[in-house]
């Protein structure tokens, strides 16, 4: 049987957003307590192997400890990796291995950004995301006990990848000569400034592009100005490309954050897919990818967004736990 690998980022939910918006903070502590709860579901489907990435918190060795003498079949142990930094680059070193050792499915525990980072490097492992971020609009909100479950379900082979996953989009970043620079799994902003400075987007009134690869009124972050301006049914279906700023038409209200519900000014905006790619029309500038400032642009360069509807491959948890009773995977656990 295929081992499951979880990814919990420290970091999550903890950035200068909390400064100006209302949104939750996700200790360590209720993380260790989501991945116990995740564990002792696998236990229960007799799950064998479970590895956790290391981070200077211990999150890994903390839920180890708390566990010891309480599961049946799951062996949990922490990812082998020779350092760590303490950063971003951490996850993605983590999802690398994950990947190259086949894991049967990667729970990810983090906001947008972690999502964004783990599916760089993932391959065609199967990401279960799970929110423990600040803006949670790619991750689902779940509790840890059905993620668990999921990522189990996942592992004993008895649900059909085609019934259980499927691909989520995402908007690639392309140099003039086609060159992928980076990835984003729900919004690319185009932002009026020199440097990644704090990295967190909070303030709209400084972007000046954005690109979505979905649109709701029902999610929180940027892309709920797509959702308020133009929304897109179901994710994959199209991109958005919305041009802001003072000169705007069209002034909404949009939740750019929990709690934070602010004035955005509209240019214009269009619907863009795989066969549109669109030019990045401002600079100088910085791309915040997924939130957070990370590309900058000097004046002239050329940077193109593309649609892809082939990104990483996504487990629909409602789904699988529905083909799990189905199959009556349940009903062949003895206690």
């Amino acid at each position: 049987m295929k081992a499951v690998g979880i990814i919990a980022n420290p970091a999550s939910g903890k950035d200068i957003r909390r400064l100006v918006a209302s949104g939750t903070l996700v200790t360590n502590q209720e993380k260790i307590n989501i991945v116990i709860r995740m564990i002792k579901a696998m236990d229960a489907l007799a799950i064998e192997d479970v590895y956790i990435m290391p981070d200077p918190s211990h999150i890994g060795q903390r839920v180890i400890d708390e566990l010891e003498g309480e599961l049946a079949t799951t062996k949990v142990g922490i990812l082998d990796m020779p350092y760590i930094l303490g950063t971003f680059k951490d996850s993605m070193r983590a999802s690398a291995l994950m990947c190259e050792r086949d894991y049967a499915a990667i729970i990810v525990m983090g906001g947008d950004g972690t999502s964004r980072v783990v599916a760089k490097t993932c391959g065609d492992s199967p990401l279960i995301p799970v929110s423990t971020g600040t803006n949670n609009v790619f991750p689902q909100m779940v509790e840890g006990t059905l993620a668990g479950l999921g990522a189990g379900i996942i592992a004993t082979g008895k649900v059909e990848q085609d019934k259980s996953c499927s691909r989520a989009p995402v908007l690639e970043l392309r140099n003039e000569d086609n060159e992928l620079i980076d990835i984003a799994l729900v919004d690319l902003a185009v932002v009026d400034a020199r440097d990644t400075g704090a990295r967190a987007i909070w303030d709209p009134t400084s972007i000046r592009e954005l690109f979505l690869t979905r649109a709701h009124p029902a999610e929180i972050g940027l892309s709920s100005i797509g959702g308020w301006l133009d929304p897109i049914k179901q994710p994959g279906e199209q991109g958005l490309h919305i041009l802001l700023g003072e000169e705007g038409t069209t002034e909404l209200n949009a939740p750019i954050a929990p709690g934070l519900i602010t004035p955005v000014n509209v240019i214009t905006h269009r619907r863009f897919d795989e066969s549109t790619p669109l030019p990045i029309s401002y600079t100088p500038s910085t791309i915040a990818l997924d939130g957070e400032r990370e590309v900058v642009l000097r004046k002239g360069d050329k940077m193109t967004v593309h649609f892809n509807r082939q990104g990483p491959l996504v487990v629909n948890l409602e789904k699988t736990l529905v083909e799990a009773a189905k199959a009556g995977l349940m009903n062949n656990i003895t206690t």
